[in-house]
């Protein structure tokens, strides 16, 4: 039977106190207490809607009780989740019958922007959901990249390339959550490939046989580096040379080595066109 856990005076909650004390600033005093878990409902406006794997919180909360209270508005006489939502999924899942909230009335709008800004607080979020988050806050609420690294706790930098992760085609974000690639600095790195087909032929080899970003460095290298052209224009100008090197480097060797293999050519009738 799982333990019924309150709220005792000597327990110091611990909650996120960054996502809490931005709700206070808008609200009267918070209620703190325990509340009926059936009159309790998930928040239809929350932005995440993987919870992930709930079983080893579920096992904590069967053992502890809820430590972290869940936050909640009340709403057509029940109440709605702001944040905590997988804390109430896994201590529904633990058979508990009420757990310890703190309830805050706040307006519709508020409510989502402070689910957005839980979600992205949460460690458990990959850089998708985060990134998909920070785009929220962007076009829901008009916040520039400087306003929403303050509200977050993160560096505008940060929320920069958060930004451009998300603005990745869906099927490639789709296609790297399949192979499941979380990796930050190698989504920037794809970001800086400019062809769809381009994405899709490295998350191919990807999937073949996984890399890091530096490879995918060394290709746009390899594909962005110039070409050597070497010109030549005789004193009386009748004469123009240029040859076009597949290659970024090209030393006077590589130069002789090509006008010989070109003088041989003439000599051996290779070339057709000349006289």
């Amino acid at each position: 039977m799982p333990k019924k856990v309150g709220l005792p005076e000597f327990i110091k909650m611990k909650h996120d106190y960054h996502l809490v004390d931005e709700i206070s600033l808008r609200t009267k005093t918070p209620v703190i207490r325990n509340i009926p878990i059936e009159k309790i409902s998930a928040n239809q406006m929350q932005p995440r809607r993987d919870m992930g794997d709930l079983a080893e919180l579920t096992d904590s909360i069967r053992e502890n009780g809820i430590i972290e209270p869940v936050i909640v508005r009340p709403k057509n006489g029940n109440f709605e989740i702001i944040a905590g939502e997988r804390r109430f999924r896994a201590a529904k899942e633990a058979g508990m019958h009420e757990i310890p909230c703190i309830e805050h009335d706040i307006p519709d709008n508020e409510a989502l922007e402070m689910s957005i800004i839980e979600n992205i607080q949460r460690k458990d979020l990959n850089v998708f959901e985060q990134a998909q988050s920070i785009r929220s806050l962007a076009e829901i609420y008009g916040y520039t990249h400087e306003e929403i690294a303050k509200k977050i706790g993160k560096s505008r930098v940060t929320v920069t390339e958060l930004v451009r992760i998300n603005d990745l085609p869906e099927e490639i974000k789709q296609k790297c959550l399949e192979l499941g690639i979380d990796s930050k600095t190698f989504l920037l790195e794809l970001t800086k490939v400019e062809e769809l087909e381009k994405m899709k032929a490295i998350l191919r080899q990807y999937g073949q046989k996984p890399f890091s970003r530096d490879e995918i460095k060394q290709q746009r290298k390899k594909e962005t580096q110039k070409n050597f052209n070497f010109n030549f224009v005789s004193d009386d100008k009748k004469v123009k040379i240029n040859f076009h090197f597949k290659q970024e480097k090209v030393d006077r060797e590589n130069v002789i080595a090509v006008l010989e293999k070109l003088i041989q050519d003439i000599k051996e009738n290779k070339i057709k066109n000349l006289g």
